[in-house]
This record gives structure tokens, sequence and C-alpha cells, in this order.
């Protein structure tokens, strides 16, 4: 990195999927409608699947997704986009407070915002923002630990789309996954024993996003970085073999085939025939959202409880990491190693 392009503020752009702007089935009508059509995500041609989205799915899903919304909805709004505002300005903090005095630093003078790929705040926006404030360089760093062609590739799409748009030819730093990472890694260990899990005598079960099998056949390396990302954080908890397993949540009904086992199914099982404590942590997800909030740690919960023949073992869902300080850090490392590199 030049000294030329060191002159003015880096902008650092955390990116997630999204959220809808209310729990109203208009709202997300609007969301999944925009993010249902994304070519990285529809499993058929443009004009034949918008026939069936607009006829079929959008008008019995909305209402029902709405209802899940309004259960986990905030009074900042949708969990997912406060989270992740919250979690950008710890890391412009924590960035800061790193300089520590460092002028010089290319990092110094960061302004870190979170953007969605569809719905608001939008990367189109997030863009525009950190343009108006002078910034001379731009990291891009999509809120999957484990890339996909469905979730890193997406956002990345949208990012790229919206420079070239702009016509703002600025150095791009892209961070597409971070799942191998040590701190990473650290964060989610230690979140998941500080929340309670005790090896010796809870299953340990690890849920992430599953992704269409299609996918995985043309070359998508998503269950090979889950498959170390699991391995390590179990290891590092001292997780006896047979006493964790890894599944997959909400697959979207498609037609496709996904990746598992299923989430909902495991559980169910392990309610059956398990004599312990259930611990579910949810490794691929940053910041908590409807897939963990209300289909984990809701549902899930009660299947678990209501399933299980001794009251006494409950399920423990262990938050995402969220805006804590630890992932701050973890993610303020990550984006000054590919940054320094």
């Amino acid at each position: 990195m030049d000294r030329q392009n060191m002159q003015g503020p880096t902008g650092v752009l955390l990116i997630n999927t999204g959220s809808p702007s209310s729990p109203t089935s208009e709202a997300v009508h609007a969301y999944l409608e925009q993010f249902l059509m994304d070519e990285r995500i529809r499993p058929l041609p443009a004009p034949v699947w918008r026939v069936i989205l607009e006829h079929m799915i959008l008008p019995r899903r909305c209402p029902t997704s709405a209802k899940k919304y309004a259960a986990i909805w905030t009074d900042e709004g949708s969990p997912l986009i406060a989270g992740c505002r919250a979690l950008a300005k710890q890391i412009e903090a924590t960035l800061q407070d790193d300089m520590n005095g460092r002028q010089n630093d290319p990092m110094a003078n960061t302004l870190v915002r979170a953007a969605m790929i569809y719905g608001e705040p939008s990367i189109d926006s997030i863009l525009d923002e950190l343009r108006a404030a002078g910034c001379k360089r731009l990291v891009a760093l999509p809120l999957y630990p484990q890339s996909a062609y469905s979730t890193t590739a997406a956002a990345l799409d949208a990012f790229n789309r919206r420079l070239a748009q702009m016509g703002w030819q600025v150095p791009v730093t892209s961070i597409e996954a971070y799942g191998d990472d040590l701190a990473y890694l650290d964060a989610m260990a230690n979140a998941i024993r500080q929340a309670g899990y005790r090896p010796e005598s809870d299953y340990l079960l690890l849920s992430l996003h599953a992704v269409p099998l299609p996918d995985i056949d043309a070359g998508d390396t998503y269950t090979e970085q889950v498959r170390r990302s699991t391995r390590a954080i179990a290891k590092r908890l001292g997780a006896p073999d047979d006493a964790w397993s890894v599944a997959y949540q909400s697959p979207f009904e498609d037609g496709r085939r996904w990746t598992g086992p299923n989430t909902a199914r495991v559980v169910e099982q392990l309610a059956r025939s398990e004599k312990r404590r259930l611990v579910v942590a949810c490794p691929g997800f940053a910041v908590d959202c409807l897939e963990t909030l209300y289909d984990i740690d809701l549902i899930l919960r009660a299947t678990y409880r209501d399933t299980q023949a001794d009251a006494a073992n409950d399920m423990l869902y262990v938050p995402c990491l969220n805006a804590t300080i630890a992932h701050a850090e973890a993610l303020m490392r990550i984006i000054r190693q590919t940054v320094l590199r």
C-alpha cells in the first residue's frame, strides 16, 4: 500500500444478508422479493421464478414470517440490523484504541459501517456515505465466517456492482472467509464455554446455515470450511467425539437438495436419545437474527424441552458473538492483517 493511498480514511463495510424494515407482511414481502430474486439465490430463471414467487411462495410465506419477526423484534428494530450496527461501532472504537496515537498507521481514521445486501442500510447508501467522507480505500467484510456462493459471493457481487455503477476508482480489499482464523475460533470457543458448556456432561450441537447441494457440486467449498471450523471449535472446548455434532438449519423449500443433517430433525432425535443437556451454538452466524433467535432459541429449545423424558435436561442456546468486545477484537485483527498484508 503506497504512501499516496494512505492519505485519507479507510472505509470498512460489514456486509450481512438483511432484514425487513418492520415485522409486517408488506415489509417482509419487499425484503423477500429482493432476496429471493437474487441470481445467487433463485433456483430457476428469473421470469419463471418470479411467477412462482409472486403467486405461490410470497402470499403464503409473508404473513407467517411477519409473525416470526414480530416475536423477536426489539425497541431498536430488527435484531440483525441493530446488532450489525452495534458491531460496526464496536470495531471502529476497537481500531481507534489499537492505534494508540500511531497517526501513520494505515488503519488510522477508519470508518466502519454495517451494510445489507437486501434492505436497509443498503450497500449503495453506505458506499455513498463513505465516498462523501473521503475514503481512499475500502475493506469489504461479509459477515459469514464460512464463505458460500449464496452468502459471501452474493455480498461481494452487490458490493462490486455498486462500485462499478458509481465509477469509484478506489483500492479494495475483500475478506472472503475467516472461519479458520485463530482469533475467531478462540472467540467462538470462549463464548460457548462462558455460556456454561460443560464437556463432561453436555451434548454440543453446532448448527450452521444450510446451502443448496447443487452449489457444493459446482465447487462451493462451504461444507469443507464448516468441517474445519467446527472441529477446531470442538477441540478447543475438549468436546468428546461422541458428544458433539454438526447440523444445518433453515433450508429453503424450493425443490433443491440442501446440506444436512437438518438441525430440527437432529434436535428431535437428540431429545429422544440423550439423557443430558443440549448446548446449541451457531458459529456461522456473526449476529443473532430470525434463524437463531426464533428458529433455535424459541422453537427448537421448546421442542427439546417438551420431548425430553427428563425435564431437568433443558437446551441451552449460546448467543452469537454479536457486538461483544471479543468479537470486535477478533474482526479488528482480521481486518488489520488483511489490509497490512
